[in-house]
């Protein structure tokens, strides 16, 4: 009877241990960029350290394709290109984008600089975190979440 027991607790503290070592969406830790459609929440403005947060009905939106492109739009302008993503390291390249006159230019211009310094990213508790070094430069929430 105590045999039985014994193996019992074991099992349960070893499937408590493994699900509490994997990493699922909404939990701290490295996720995957390719999950969602992603909504900017805020993003480094381009000329200081503030952060602009877009209004509601302009948010720029960022989709990661597993084929190796990259499609979204600024709140005013679309845009597509290339990424190359090594583990959580990430490169965007080759992007076009339209040129539209928007009314607000400062939060495309930052989202235009975020993009181009970006090197590494996490998702941290569902957030996309694009990164350089360990600066964060723009933070996305999925886009159904928003």
């Amino acid at each position: 009877m105590k045999t039985k027991l014994l193996m019992t607790l074991l099992l349960i503290s070893q499937l408590l241990f493994i699900s509490s070592c994997s990493s699922q969406k909404g939990q701290s830790g490295k996720g995957n960029i390719t999950e969602s459609a992603w909504g900017l929440v805020s993003v480094k403005a381009a000329t200081s350290d503030s952060l602009l947060m877009p209004l509601k009905e302009e948010v720029p939106t960022l989709n990661v394709l597993t084929d190796g492109t990259i499609k979204g739009t600024t709140g005013c302008n679309s845009f597509e290109g290339q990424v190359a993503v090594t583990g959580y390291n990430l490169k965007f390249g080759n992007l076009l984008f339209t040129h539209v006159s928007c009314p607000d230019r400062a939060i495309e211009n930052a989202f235009y600089a975020s993009l181009d310094s970006t090197d590494n990213y996490t998702v941290d508790h569902g957030h996309l975190l694009l990164k350089k070094g360990d600066k964060v430069l723009a933070k996305f929430m999925p886009l159904d979440m928003r």
